[in-house]
């Protein structure tokens, strides 16, 4: 370390989440800047940052230093309730967030201790969570020691906080009793001075406990930035932590606001430090040499695993996981081809496949899959039919891990695996969204609870966020308006990106010039200035952490012994500490559980098909040759469809006129930016249908390359179509060929002037001319940039024509599911109700007698579900429905308050079915029982309390059983009635829709005589 006279190792990165705000890579820059050859991280009670901090580190030939600033329970983990040490009067100098915890900082100082913290940063969260704080105790951490080098940390740590309450002996107890648990040698005075009180009144107590114990010193600067000019931004962000405003007075001000004194909280230099401490406490800065001397080095957590760490499938006696695959592919295409001989075909792409998956070392990681598969049908857990390249899999198709056979349809399982490629297969699942959970538990259950986990994601401030943090923290309340005017001066996002504020004033953005009007504001008005200035300190820094939308890691192994976990406190979710490309970089592997909300909806659909029609239909055993669902396709009546409902999609749709199932997977494949920019999507769409005549892209190449392109009329729409006609015209092998559909999509021009070559090569070998060779790449160029995943395609397009045909074929039965999942949607649900006019369905409104929770379909109508009715909550629902089902159907609302139970009968319940029409099928006006309802409930609900208790029985008769006829009370219901824009205004209000009807209902006409959009589609 002769290169530095002072290393940091008291630093909190930005994943010290709106806390610190040292980002990474400013980190790496200021110690490089500063001839540092050793940076330690001790975030706040996680480890989430220490992969990023690790290979930005290394990357940059600075010397790692992991750890930890945990939060310690003052007494037991287990201990859920807060600790005091102090009298009354000495709150603020107890223990920290009024006795939930201490600080104290831990530093890995071999492998042995970087897997020790890890574990203990995870136990903390496993096990000691008070509110927002993971905490370790004592006893764990004597557990696991090993390896470790602790300080007594900031001033909240155990022995300041006894200094501070003035409890000198007990203080020296405490530093004893961690001077035993980590050794003489492992335990540190930390020493920090930013010019606050607390720092200053215990430091001479804290040096002669030092002197007592032989504890040396060491010099901290509690870093949360990374630079000076950064203290503002900081502070506004503890603004956005703590919901407080600058102007507010701080605690040291007698006030609440939680702040840092000073700015002196940054990456200070060697000469800083020494200059402070070298004469006050001897050694103190020569102790971060020793300690970063002693840390070593820990490339052995990061070491890649391709195969070992992978989740194993036990096979049965006598197999190995190869020799168990191909038996269980056999069996499966025997179950496809039942009746049947299998294809040759399929038998030699089979034995293929299981060859280079054997090749690659990924048997049990199908059989895994498979088996995940087999569970979710066994429990009947809806499952989708294939997504992204694995249905281009024969193996998969065959253990029906997916269901379109890639034969069939002329899938490449190259694009999924292939003896070149390095990656991971990906096979990524569709389940019904309500039920992913139960996936993710069996996996648990199955592999084992310390080896599955959901992935972690962190989110970032963005530009507008910065903005309205900085608005809000320095201005209050107005700060909004504020943050309102700047924002939507910005430039329109592309892509759903903001432009960075640092793009705004940089001249080099290529978006600058379309920032001239935030620009101007800030330029002219301070206010606006100071919320920009500090908002650039505050973007792209962690806000928070969450969870993954889809990824699961699976693994053979304790994922506790390779990287850092977290429980998260709301629902007890495991979680891992690094996001996944992290897990999978040490080969821990990644899969997708993805819920799809249109899987719940063909479930529910068919089940509504066999309760209203008592058929049972088999969507997977189904052709894809269907004249109805074609029709529908043609018309464009595709709202609710999955992936073919947009305003623009129906064009495409209409102008297309589908009449197989592979122009669904087209659609899929053109509707999108680059395709639709070409506009590849109506070539395809007019030359399939005759107005575009379809010429060939070379003369010479008109033959070789009729088989790939006939089937999209000559157009290049999928990425297969790349990789088949590099193997067809320049001699790519399967591998090759998907390299060059990676290289050709990434448009980078050294990568593309590299395969220029090789591809005109292959080429010339076979004799094409330069003419040929340059018209296909100038065609291939641009289509390979947008070229879609086929097999993708394919698997959502099965989707699609699922919810197609059962739209076409049972449009009440579709409709009701599709409603039902879009019930907390208004505006999504107003556009199917309409929908359902327009299909000619009558959608009924709510009905105490008739309604279940959810959408029903009646005949060819929907009936409402009482669980739309705003205030009618499931437990509601389920009471009304159960007593009509055991006591029989209400006669009227006499008869419907008598049966019901007492958790349904109360004022609010009663008015909100009034108003949404729920009771109109007994004949009573909706004004008549508003106005009788309050009395009518308050005769009757204490009675039933009362029979609940057991002290009465409302409808007890002479024979000790309810009679119906001896109605405990009776009332009268007034025939009066609200006018009807009165009753369709509380219908809205009670359902959030007009349902019985619609304000405009008799003017269509003479709207659509004026307007270009039909009134049908926008009625709510």
């Amino acid at each position: 370390m002769a290169n530095s006279s002072f290393v940091h190792l008291h630093n909190h990165t930005e994943y010290s989440m709106l806390d610190g705000m040292a980002k990474v890579d400013l980190l790496v820059d200021e110690v490089k800047r500063q001839n540092m050859p050793a940076v330690g991280m001790t975030d706040h009670g996680n480890m989430f940052g220490s992969d990023a901090f690790y290979r930005a580190m290394t990357a940059n030939d600075i010397k790692p230093i992991i750890g930890v600033e945990c939060y310690m329970a003052p007494d037991s983990r287990f201990n859920k309730k807060r600790v005091r040490w102090g009298e009354a009067h000495q709150k603020r100098d107890d223990v920290s967030a009024s006795g939930a915890y201490l600080h104290q900082t831990m530093i890995a100082e071999n492998v042995t201790g970087l897997k020790n913290l890890f574990y203990l940063s995870s136990m903390a969260s496993y096990e000691g969570q008070l509110g927002k704080w993971p905490r370790m105790d004592a006893e764990l951490i004597a557990e696991h020691s090993e390896g470790i080098i602790a300080t007594t940390a900031c001033p909240s740590g155990e022995v300041q906080t006894r200094l501070r309450l003035g409890q000198f002996d007990e203080a020296l107890k405490a530093a004893a009793k961690w001077q035993d648990i980590y050794g003489k040698d492992n335990y540190f005075l930390e020493l920090m001075d930013h010019g606050i009180e607390i720092e200053q009144r215990v430091r001479n107590e804290l040096l002669e406990i030092g002197r007592k114990l032989n504890i040396p010193p060491l010099v901290t600067n509690d870093c949360h930035y990374v630079t000076k000019d950064q203290a503002r931004s900081h502070e506004v962000m503890l603004c956005v932590q703590t919901g407080s405003t600058m102007n507010e007075p701080t605690l040291d001000q007698g006030g609440n606001r939680f702040a840092f004194n000073g700015d002196g909280y940054y990456l200070k230099s060697a000469r800083e430090m020494r200059d402070t401490w070298d004469d006050m406490v001897p050694g103190g800065c020569d102790n971060t040499l020793l300690i970063a001397e002693r840390v070593g080095d820990y490339s052995e957590m990061w070491e890649p695993h391709t195969h070992d760490r992978m989740p194993k499938y036990d096979v049965p006696e006598g197999h190995t996981p190869t020799s168990w695959l191909t038996h269980e592919v056999e069996q499966g295409l025997k179950k496809r081809f039942e009746g049947q001989v299998v294809p040759q075909e399929y038998t030699d792409r089979a034995k293929y496949e299981i060859g280079v998956i054997d090749f690659k070392g990924y048997p049990s990681y199908f059989l895994v899959v498979a088996d995940l598969i087999k569970h979710a049908r066994r429990v009947g857990i809806r499952v989708g039919p294939g997504r992204g390249s694995a249905a281009g899999s024969l193996v998969a198709y065959a253990l029906t891990i997916t269901n379109i056979d890639p034969l069939q349809h002329g899938l490449l399982f190259e694009r999924f695996l292939n003896p070149e490629r390095p990656s991971a297969p990906d096979i990524d699942i569709d389940f019904d969204d309500r039920r992913r959970g139960e996936m993710i538990r069996y996996a648990a259950d199955n592999w084992g609870e310390d080896k599955v986990a959901q992935v972690i994601t962190f989110g970032t401030v963005k530009t507008k966020q910065a903005l309205k943090d900085s608005a809000r923290a320095h201005f209050g309340q107005p700060g909004f308006q504020m943050a309102e005017r700047i924002t939507k001066a910005l430039p329109a996002p592309i892509m759903a990106k903001d432009i960075p504020l640092s793009g705004i004033v940089d001249p080099e953005h290529p978006r600058y010039s379309e920032a001239a009007e935030v620009r101007q504001l800030i330029e002219t008005d301070p206010d606006v200035k100071k919320i920009f200035d500090t908002a650039r300190g505050l973007e792209g820094v962690v806000r928070q952490a969450g969870v993954h939308a889809c990824a699961v890691i699976m693994a053979s192994v304790p994922l506790l012994d390779h990287i850092p976990m977290w429980k998260r406190a709301q629902d007890g979710a495991i979680i891992t500490g690094w996001p996944y490309p992290a897990c999978e970089a040490i080969g821990l592997l990644k899969m997708d559980f993805l819920g799809l909300r249109n899987l719940t909806v063909i479930g529910d659909c068919i089940e509504n098909i066999k309760e209203n029609r008592g058929e049972d239909l088999d969507l997977e055993g189904l052709s894809v040759v269907d004249e109805p669902t074609y029709e529908l396709l043609s018309r464009g009546d595709t709202l609710g469809v999955f992936q073919l409902d947009s305003g623009g999609m129906r064009e495409l749709l209409k102008r297309m006129g589908p009449t197989e199932f592979s122009d669904i997977v087209a659609a899929l494949a053109l509707y999108r930016p680059g395709p639709m920019g070409e506009g590849a999507h109506w070539s395809y769409a007019d030359r399939k249908n005759g107005r575009e005549k379809i010429t060939p892209i070379h003369p010479e190449l008109e033959e070789p390359l009729r088989d790939i392109l006939a089937e999209t009329y000559g157009l290049i729409v999928y990425q297969e179509q790349i990789m088949k006609i590099s193997q067809k015209v320049a001699n790519y092998s399967a591998g090759q060929a998907d390299s060059f559909r990676k290289a050709m999509g990434k448009k980078k021009p050294e990568v593309l002037a590299k395969e220029r070559v090789s591809f005109e090569a292959g080429m010339k070998e076979n004799g094409y001319s330069d003419d040929a060779i340059n018209t296909l790449w100038k065609v291939i160029l641009p289509f390979a940039g947008y070229a879609f995943n086929k097999s993708h395609a394919a698997g959502y397009g099965l989707v699609s024509f699922w919810t197609a045909y059962l739209k076409a074929n049972y449009t009440a039965e579709y409709m009701a599911a599709l409603l039902t999942s879009v019930s907390d949607k208004k505006d999504k649900s107003a556009i199917y109700l309409s929908d359902c006019r327009h299909l000619g369905i009558d959608v009924l409104s709510p009905d105490v007698n008739s309604s279940k929770y959810t959408f029903q379909s009646v005949g060819k109508d929907i009936r409402f579900g009482l669980g739309a009715v705003r205030n009618v909550g499931e437990d509601v629902v389920e009471s009304i429905v159960s007593t009509r089902r055991e006591k029989g159907a209400f006669k009227d609302f006499t008869d419907y308050l008598n049966k019901i139970d007492t958790i349904a009968c109360n004022r609010r319940v009663t008015e909100s079915l009034i108003k949404a029409g729920a009771f109109d099928s007994m004949g009573h006006p909706r004004k008549g029982l508003y106005l009788i309802h309050e009395d009518a409930v308050d005769s009757v609900i204490s009675t039933k309390k009362a029979a609940d208790k057991g002290q009465f029985d409302l409808f007890a008769g002479l024979g000790g059983e309810a009679e119906e006829e001896d109605s405990a009370f009776s009332i009268e219901v007034p025939d009066q009635e609200w006018d009807r824009k009165h009753k369709l205004a509380l219908e809205r209000e009670m359902l959030g829709l007009y349902v019985s009807g619609h304000p405009l209902d008799g003017f269509e006409e003479a709207i659509d005589a004026q307007t270009d959009t039909q009134l049908t589609t926008i009625l709510s």
